[in-house]
């Protein structure tokens, strides 16, 4: 029993380590300046031209800009998804709600803090695009979560 008590602490510090420091991953981007964050959407397209993919030729857009954007997705679809697993590990009800409140003034705040970052500005469209990447995070647990549930139902059905 005294095992299973330890495991269970364990998880729970894990849990909130790895959320801290995603959070400071996502505050050391934004702490970036314009140009050195700039740069870092340069290599990834640049990484996709090594492999053929001319995608701003292709597409026809400022492909910088897109991964930009897709990047702030990513990193609140995963903010979103180690809070919910925090919050879980502790038992807390609502956890969707805390869990999205809490990446929601993430992303405030991470606004608020690029005001005064070099080169670097606050805007609205990007804490709608990280709130989109929140919501996808929402979602992608719901269907994991469907498809778990699911998968235990037929279990039973099976056993019976």
């Amino acid at each position: 029993m005294k095992k299973i008590l330890n495991q269970d602490k364990f998880k729970k510090i894990i849990s909130i380590i790895v959320l801290i420091l995603w959070c400071i991953l996502i505050f050391y981007l934004s702490n970036r300046n314009g140009t050195l964050s700039g740069n870092d959407s340069l290599v990834v397209v640049n990484f996709l031209g090594d492999f053929g993919l001319k995608l701003e030729s292709i597409l026809g857009i400022n492909i910088t800009y897109l991964i930009r954007k897709l990047a702030h997705i990513f990193l609140y679809f995963v903010l979103y998804i180690f809070a919910f697993n925090s919050l879980n590990n502790f038992n807390f009800k609502k956890k969707n709600i805390i869990s999205f409140l809490f990446s929601f003034f993430y992303a405030i705040s991470d606004e608020i803090h690029q005001m005064f970052i070099l080169e670097r500005s606050a805007s609205i469209i990007d804490i709608f695009i990280d709130t989109l990447g929140i919501i996808l995070g929402f979602l992608f647990l719901k269907i994991v979560y469907f498809l778990i549930l699911k998968g235990k139902k037929k279990e039973k059905k099976v056993s019976l």
